[in-house]
């Protein structure tokens, strides 16, 4: 009997062991200060990034052609990267690839699948908060591609297109229509779309059938409307225009799911991608005639409007990409080697000075998990 319970015993301990080192094992792989970013680069690759602190360590290299526009599902288990192709598969169109997100957040190949027939070069895809709906927008073929995974599965397919049309006076950059970003309203059915070739901003409903048309919002001739940021509360949009450099705020509402009036419109040194601070309290704007300006904004809670607390300037070039997450902000560019990392007051937004975190050459797109 005493033998039974000296091995009872041994046993339970050994467990509790091994019960120890395996809770110990897994809290080492979601340790709380790790954090993973991804970088998309024009070399045809995605950099994975394990960041602690201001500490960048390169865990990851995966081949992805062009990926401009990197967005991570709800799940945090899959990546979408959409590529700025102009063929796939033998066939005039651009593609999408879908990656498995490990614990250790390395990417896994999983599919890559091929949009609308003359979708060329896609720029940008927007992911529905529930990770059921993505919509693409397509600069080539000037149209937008609804691709759904209803059934929860890993992989995407394409459930309704939108062919845009219209032009604007600025020929170069206007010769026809050019959708450049989407994002979805707080409904989580509703999408906000910016068209930079024909100056408008449209608002669509979606349904099983497809794009349903909601509103067209006409812009200021010859502004190019391009990035979007939908403040927090789905009340206020922000839009960088990227051919007249302004920057203008909107009153949206999303009941009726419709653009009501302009609130504040700013034509000085904006114009490139936006970032919002998570709180909602700051918004940052990168240049559009002086690539190499950042400037972060208070959002008046009294009366909505932008009141500018800082200009940052800094020698990194054209920006291309950021990216706001927690008490941080990620500015890539076109021309500089890498990725700056900001750090953000938690009061007010202010940036800190700027630390080189990780070189990325051609850095297009980035995502953070």
């Amino acid at each position: 009997m005493q033998l039974y319970s000296l091995n009872r015993r041994h046993f339970l301990q050994t467990l509790g062991a091994v019960s120890l080192a395996l809770r110990t094992s897994l809290a080492q792989r979601f340790l709380p200060s790790s954090r993973f970013v991804y970088i998309g680069s024009g070399c045809d690759q995605i950099h994975v990034f394990q960041v602690d602190g201001r500490r960048w360590m390169l865990r990851q290299i995966v081949p992805c052609k062009a990926p401009a526009s990197l967005t991570i599902h709800p799940n945090r288990r899959l990546l979408y990267a959409v590529n700025r192709v102009a063929d796939h598969q033998h066939l005039p169109t651009g593609s999408v690839e879908t990656f498995a997100i490990g614990c250790d957040g390395r990417l896994a190949t999983l599919s890559n699948i091929s949009l609308s027939l003359s979708a060329t070069h896609p720029g940008h895809l927007a992911l529905s908060p529930d990770g059921k709906k993505a919509v693409v927008a397509i600069h080539g073929g000037g149209a937008f591609n609804l691709l759904t995974n209803s059934d929860n599965s890993q992989s995407l397919k394409i459930a309704g297109i939108f062919k845009e049309v219209g032009s604007g006076p600025d020929g170069p950059h206007q010769i026809s229509a050019h959708p450049n970003m989407t994002l979805f309203d707080t409904t989580h059915n509703r999408v906000i779309a910016s068209d930079t070739g024909s100056d408008r901003i449209s608002v669509f409903s979606l349904n099983e059938a497809g794009f349903n048309l909601h509103q067209r919002f006409t812009t200021d001739t010859g502004s190019g409307p391009a990035n979007l940021v939908l403040h927090p509360k789905g009340d206020i949009l922000f839009v960088a225009n990227r051919l007249n450099h302004s920057l203008c705020s909107y009153k949206y509402d999303p009941k009726c799911g419709k653009i009501l009036y302009c609130i504040q419109q700013i034509a000085e040194d904006t114009g490139g991608p936006l970032a919002l601070h998570p709180s909602g309290r700051t918004l940052y704007t990168t240049a559009g005639n002086e690539d190499d300006v950042i400037q972060a904004w208070n959002i008046d809670e009294t009366d909505d409007r932008l009141n500018r607390i800082q200009r940052w300037h800094e020698q990194f070039g054209g920006t291309v990409a950021m990216a706001a997450d927690s008490n941080d902000l990620f500015v890539i560019s076109d021309t500089f080697p890498g990725v700056l990392h900001f750090v953000t007051a938690p009061t007010d937004g202010r940036l800190q000075a700027p630390a080189f975190a990780a070189e990325v050459p051609g850095a297009l797109s980035i995502a953070t998990l």
